[in-house]
């Protein structure tokens, strides 16, 4: 049986990782894509009625275009992230440029992966809340394996269910406090006006994954 540490050792020592300046200075800038989208949709929010109520087709099709780039990059960026979260625990050299040429090599697979994990993670929900969580546990680590292995899908995700099996609760109950500490301090940013809290949050993107990592690391240890 694996000793783990406490859900709330690993999110302090999240927080202590991610507060150094090199570390925060690196993932913000991994993460301003995301911001960039973020800064948009907000935008969009103070349009006139006459635009955003218009039925032309050319604004349906820019809004869902749009829409479209949001996603792809929101994948690239988290993808980016966690390798740059890597390179945080384990002592890698800090550069973007790098960071997000290792990130496109692995883009399209990592992209089909995420996809397969939503729709794995939908359908355990619609069917009933058990078969939901089992999915969200058992592939919990399947996008860290992916990227630092270099895995393929189905291997992945096979790791990912090898690595939780027999500490199944131990894993939920973490993921759960995770949960709870990133709902804590978005609740937090809704406070900033003029949806400036949404950008913060777009950029603590590192923060709300390191915690995870950091549990990733122990199992696999």
């Amino acid at each position: 049986m694996k000793n783990l540490s406490s859900p709330f050792e690993l999110i302090k020592k999240a927080v202590n990782l991610f507060a150094k300046k090199e570390n925060v200075l690196f993932l913000i800038q991994i993460y301003v894509p995301a911001a960039f989208f973020s800064v948009i949709s907000i935008g969009q929010s103070y349009l006139p009625d006459s635009i955003k109520n218009s039925t032309s087709i050319w604004l349906t099709a820019g809004a869902a275009i749009l829409q479209i780039l949001s996603l792809l990059v929101g994948v690239f960026v988290t993808a980016s992230g966690i390798l740059a979260i890597g390179k945080i625990v384990g002592g890698g050299e800090l550069s973007i440029a790098k960071t997000f040429k290792t990130a496109w090599k692995s883009y399209w697979i990592f992209l089909l992966l995420s996809i397969i994990l939503t729709l794995m993670y939908l359908f355990g929900f619609v069917l009933l809340i058990v078969p939901g969580l089992l999915f969200v546990v058992w592939f919990a680590f399947a996008k860290f394996i992916n990227l630092e292995k270099g895995s393929g899908i189905k291997e992945s995700l096979a790791k990912s269910k090898e690595l939780v099996k027999g500490i199944y609760w131990k894993i939920l109950g973490r993921l759960i406090i995770f949960g709870l500490f990133v709902a804590f301090v978005e609740i937090i940013l809704t406070a900033i006006p003029y949806g400036v809290g949404s950008v913060v949050s777009a950029l603590l993107g590192g923060l709300f994954i390191l915690p995870t990592y950091l549990l990733y690391k122990e199992v696999s240890a």
